[in-house]
């Protein structure tokens, strides 16, 4: 067989043409195209004598967001072409190029090891050739931010429960991320979406520019706050502890109050 590869950059296509050139009819041929390692593309044929076939192959689903230099192969029985090339890509604004983002957002009820709690049930599709090591990290008034593993398949999506803090079957305000890497910088972005809602009722979701963060494990780490959702203050000052339902906060202000007491009584 003899092939024709030519890769475009410009409009990441790769064009194939392939010709049997011997006397022989129904000669077997077959190639696949994989993009920075992805498979984007397979196929098999059988051509006559002289027989030709031309095919183009988009390679932009397969391209990995957080890559600036990229590969195409086009490979057929143990023989091998390479293209490389580089692009840099904003994996939080990509374009054309698929990336995993999140779908849907729902407050609810659920159980949480045998507990019930207020929970997001946050979707997440991924409609890449590409397998992306993604993060989800939720923040709501009084969840500092729950932490989940979140990759999904290529072309599937998946459906993951977080725990909130917040109490079950009140309004509930948060924002989702979803990332790869570190949360604190804007490399490795994916995704950001707020959401608003409560149990029994629908969820609203808007879509926000990413915003890198500091997590709950560094110091002066972030906290979400919502104007039309805030917690009262004494919840606030307490950093949602609470102990038998009282917020902490009363607790040293509560012993200042009997020290002054008894140094009246003295």
């Amino acid at each position: 067989m003899l092939y024709e590869v030519d890769f475009n950059p410009n409009n990441s296509t790769l064009s194939i043409g392939i010709t049997n050139p011997t006397s022989r009819d129904g000669d077997h041929t077959a190639y696949t195209v994989t993009v920075d390692e992805q498979r984007v593309h397979s196929a098999d044929y059988r051509l006559d004598q002289n027989e030709s076939r031309t095919n183009e192959v988009n390679i932009t689903p397969g391209l990995n967001a957080n890559q600036d230099n990229h590969t195409v192969t086009f490979s057929t029985y143990g023989n091998a072409t390479q293209f490389n090339f580089t692009r840099e890509i904003n994996s939080s604004d990509s374009g054309p190029v698929p990336t995993p983002h999140i779908t849907d957002v729902e407050v609810t009820s659920g159980t949480v090891k045998g507990e019930s709690s207020a929970v997001a049930n946050v979707t997440i599709a991924n409609p890449s050739k590409q397998l992306y090591s993604t993060k989800l990290m939720v923040h709501t008034v009084r969840t500092d931010g729950s932490l989940y593993p979140a990759s999904v398949r290529p072309g599937d999506s998946r459906t993951i429960t977080v725990e909130l803090l917040d109490e079950d079957g009140t309004e509930i305000a948060g924002e989702a991320r979803l990332y790869t890497g570190n949360m604190s910088t804007q490399e490795g972005a994916i995704d950001q979406v707020e959401f608003a809602g409560q149990a029994g009722s629908d969820t609203s979701t808007w879509n926000t520019s990413y915003e890198p963060v500091r997590p709950t494990w560094m110091d002066d780490n972030y906290e979400y706050e919502n104007a039309s959702y805030e917690p009262p203050l004494d919840e606030k000052l307490s950093r949602g502890y609470d102990f038998a339902g009282v917020p902490l906060i009363y607790f040293p202000v509560a012993l200042l109050v009997g020290g002054i007491a008894l140094r009246k009584l003295r």
